[in-house]
């Protein structure tokens, strides 16, 4: 069923709400069995995207979502067999038991071929275990997934730069500070249950030592903030989201505690400009495509246009690489010419073929993800915006 958007004004700026009302025509799968629905209206083969549409997921998921219907778009307007495949969505409340019961119903639904750009990571990871928990076998394209712990699955296909990779990136910035410790903010104990042991490789890795902190249950992120230790780590990897990132640096400014802040991707640059961050704290933003306001790049100058077109939405980071997502999955689909069963679509993604996107390149060159691709905003302390 779908989840409402949080109606607060503050948090849902104006561009968000014309959003939710382009996504309203949304197909939904949830609420009556899959395998009649499919045979009733006579579709032969479904692409499935899941989207996690809890409170502080839904923004990321719409703007996910958002690219890969553009995507589907454009493959719907093609002269091709795939073209005839459907793209529906299942929207859950982020709980491992909606999840689970949205993975038994498309397990049992024969005319779901391919799950494309699940979201957001939580979500994306979890999907994996339980699908081998239900024995659903079937191709996981383009999920919004940083964590790299299913990097070497067969039937998962990452495209974008994963946690390290960003970190890498983003730490690369600081090396002069001669940086030994890192501050971890979680956003619930649950993404530290769920995070912390990937972390702690990656630090391992990196040299550095980790120190957590995370809300106590009750408290916003503002709180956070303001009970944040005068020994709390000069750099800090914030772990939520664009909302919640404002918020904490909000108070860390009013605070006037001096720190570095490094999010990575899921934290969306348009939107935190227009809600508007902590003056005076520095922030450091990775993103895992190139800029889609500004970038020359053809595929990006085609979205925007096919953005403005259907949607009246302003180019993100996010929608930008949901519809790389989806232009990726759609080509690959293309190019079997029909007979979408669940294992042929498999046994084709597992070739993790390369594909030029008119400029954007997925060639699973590195780690078995399809771009390794890393670039960083700089939100310095006097609020100019830099890279």
């Amino acid at each position: 069923m779908p989840y409402p958007l949080d109606p607060s004004p503050l948090d849902r700026p104006r561009r968000r709400l014309l959003h939710a009302a382009a996504l309203a025509p949304l197909s939904a799968l949830s609420g009556t069995p899959a395998a009649a629905r499919s045979q009733a209206a006579g579709v032969s083969a479904r692409a499935v995207q899941i989207l996690d549409m809890s409170t502080e997921q839904q923004e990321l998921s719409r703007d996910y979502s958002t690219g890969v219907r553009l995507a589907w778009t454009e493959l719907a307007r093609s002269d091709t067999s795939a073209a005839g495949i459907s793209l529906a969505t299942v929207q859950t409340d982020g709980s491992p038991a909606g999840l689970e019961q949205a993975l038994a119903e498309l397990r049992d639904d024969a005319a779901t071929c391919v799950l494309i750009g699940s979201v957001g990571d939580r979500l994306a990871v979890q999907s994996v275990t339980m699908a081998r928990k239900l024995r659903l076998s079937i191709a996981h394209v383009g999920p919004w997934m940083a964590d790299s712990r299913h990097d070497g699955h067969d039937e998962v296909f990452c495209l974008f730069a994963s946690r390290e990779q960003q970190m890498r990136h983003a730490l690369q910035s600081l090396e002069g500070m001669g940086l030994a410790e890192l501050g971890i903010v979680y956003p619930r104990a649950s993404e530290q249950a769920a995070y912390q042991n990937e972390l702690q490789v990656l630090l391992q890795k990196l040299k550095l030592r980790a120190k957590a902190f995370v809300p106590r249950v009750g408290d916003d992120w503002a709180a956070l903030a303001e009970q944040l230790p005068g020994s709390a780590p000069a750099v800090l990897l914030f772990l939520g989201g664009t909302l919640e990132l404002a918020r904490f640096s909000q108070a860390l400014a009013r605070r006037g505690l001096q720190r570095y802040v490094v999010s990575l991707s899921d934290v969306d640059v348009p939107t935190l400009m227009q809600v508007g961050s902590g003056p005076s704290v520095p922030l450091i933003l990775t993103q895992v495509v190139p800029n889609p306001q500004t970038s020359s790049i053809p595929v990006v100058r085609h979205y925007r246009h096919l953005l403005r077109q259907l949607f009246e939405e302003a180019p993100s980071h996010i929608s930008l690489a949901g519809y790389l997502a989806g232009r990726y999955a759609a080509q690959v689909l293309q190019r079997m010419r029909g007979g979408y069963a669940r294992d042929s679509v498999l046994a084709e993604f597992r070739r993790r073929p390369a594909v030029d996107l008119d400029g954007y390149r997925f060639n699973f060159a590195v780690k078995n993800r399809g771009s390794a691709y890393v670039t960083q905003t700089l939100l310095t302390r006097e609020g100019k915006l830099i890279g």
